[in-house]
């Protein structure tokens, strides 16, 4: 595979703005549907299920378990391929973080980092 093939499969996965973040909420433990939602904060139901976790899903990222008991219980987790992300995605949070002043300045900044840097402190999510 070239690079540019790379490029395409990364860029395909992760264009989705929710993406890291559902990935990194689930590396500690698997949640519920409902869990993962309050765990990520402002995410829509809409965008939450069938676009974001069927993506990652159909990925190979992230596993869907459903269990039936008295109601049906739906648990995502990260699959072992969906492990694979969080070392990648520590260097690009590294890079960023070095040569964040040679970035232009006007790119868009996302709403948690807005409110932090308002009270003084950087964004980092965990991990």
């Amino acid at each position: 595979m070239n690079t540019t093939q790379g490029s395409r499969i990364a860029s395909s996965i992760f264009i989705g703005r929710w993406t890291l973040k559902i990935l990194l909420s689930l590396r500690d433990r698997p949640y519920r549907h409902g869990q993962l939602r309050r765990q990520l904060g402002s995410v829509s139901q809409r965008m939450l299920k069938p676009r974001s976790l069927r993506n990652l899903e159909s990925a190979g990222l992230i596993a869907r378990q459903v269990t039936q008991s008295k109601a049906i219980a739906v648990e995502y987790s990260l699959t072992t391929l969906g492990r694979t992300i969080i070392a990648p995605r520590r260097g690009m949070c590294r890079w960023a973080k070095r040569y964040r002043k040679d970035v232009k300045a006007d790119l868009p900044l996302p709403e948690a980092e807005r409110k932090n840097n308002l009270e003084g402190e950087s964004y980092e999510h965990r991990g």
